[in-house]
């Protein structure tokens, strides 16, 4: 039966975050937001596939600025960004998933109950696979996984986590969820299940293998450094700033402040900022009523030409085009 709550807040807890013509399993919710907004529109799944394996598979279009949070269980966490970007939080560990198109997955391990969030930013699109193995789980696969060193040595660490490159197989298989969830076939369950554990075989072994890069593991007390960098950077204070000098700012070389910031965040440091300051900008047109010309100053740029071919490039719609929705 359809249920309808009201959301007050910009935090909501992600059992809240559905509304008419998501297809999700027992029933669809109405969340909306005071102005009657829905929060998200497209397709959510989730299903518990096994005691301990369960699957989430979204294809949505954020409608609201609002951070989501949430508790995950102990285990190990894969996730694969199939398309548009997601900003998500595991504790204290932020992560920039298919950020400037980078397509890598992501293994979270998870040795005890956990905070996550993720933020909401109106007009953009996800589709994101994500697969969740509890603690049995684990313990009934344990002669398999125990064979991979490197993995053991990630489930030794909470929150330590690993990404890779997705391949062309493993975007594949993981867009395949897709057109299982619609089949509505009577063995939909089990095809899903196999389809899964699929992804988990693909994913472990993209993990490893001799061929990964050195830098793919990042220390949670470099993520945390990584995570107070993109906060200075997205605050603006970091604007105008010469590499070096954010180099220093975050106690690193510039060549190693370059490698683990890619790796974190999956673009470059002046990539990430221009991201950040385009973003301002488009909101300003949609929210504020600026010119474009003044959205162009906003987002750092002398030529409003230039300006709308980087905005059309990361947007995929002309400046002009957005001004004042809100």
């Amino acid at each position: 039966m359809n249920r309808l709550s009201t959301i007050t807040s910009s935090k909501i807890d992600c059992s809240a975050l559905s509304r008419p013509g998501l297809s999700t399993p027992g029933g669809a919710a109405v969340s909306l937001a005071p102005s009657g907004s829905p929060i998200v529109s497209g397709r959510l799944r989730e299903f518990q596939l096994q005691p301990d394996l369960s699957l989430y598979a979204s294809d949505v279009r954020d409608e609201l600025d609002m951070e989501v949070t949430g508790m995950l269980q102990p285990g190990l966490l894969i996730v694969l960004p199939l398309a548009g970007e997601a900003d998500v939080s595991y504790g204290d560990q932020r992560f920039l998933l298919g950020a400037g198109g980078d397509r890598r997955g992501l293994v979270v391990a998870l040795s005890r109950r956990e905070c996550f969030s993720r933020q909401l930013r109106r007009g953009a699109r996800r589709k994101v696979v994500s697969l969740a193995f509890g603690t049995r789980w684990l313990a009934e696969h344990e002669h398999v996984l125990s064979a991979h060193p490197g993995l053991n040595h990630l489930r030794g660490t909470h929150l330590a986590a690993q990404q890779w490159r997705l391949s062309a197989r493993l975007r594949t298989l993981a867009a395949s969820v897709f057109e299982l969830c619609a089949s509505g076939t009577p063995l939909m369950s089990l095809c899903l299940e196999s389809r899964c554990l699929d992804i988990a075989a693909e994913s472990l072994a993209a993990l490893t293998d001799g061929h990964r890069e050195p830098e793919c593991v990042l220390r949670p007390r470099e993520r945390r450094r990584l995570a107070e960098f993109c906060a200075f950077l997205d605050s603006g204070e970091g604007d105008g700033w010469s590499m070096q000098a954010l180099a220093e700012r975050i106690g690193m070389s510039p060549s190693t402040l370059q490698r683990y910031f890619r790796q974190y965040t999956g673009s470059s440091v002046f990539a990430y900022q221009r991201r950040r300051l385009l973003e301002n900008a488009r909101h300003a047109l949609e929210c504020d009523g600026v010119s474009v010309s003044e959205a162009a100053h906003l987002a750092g740029y002398t030529n409003a030409g230039n300006f709308a071919t980087a905005f059309r490039r990361q947007f995929g719609t002309p400046p002009g085009s957005l001004r004042a929705r809100c």
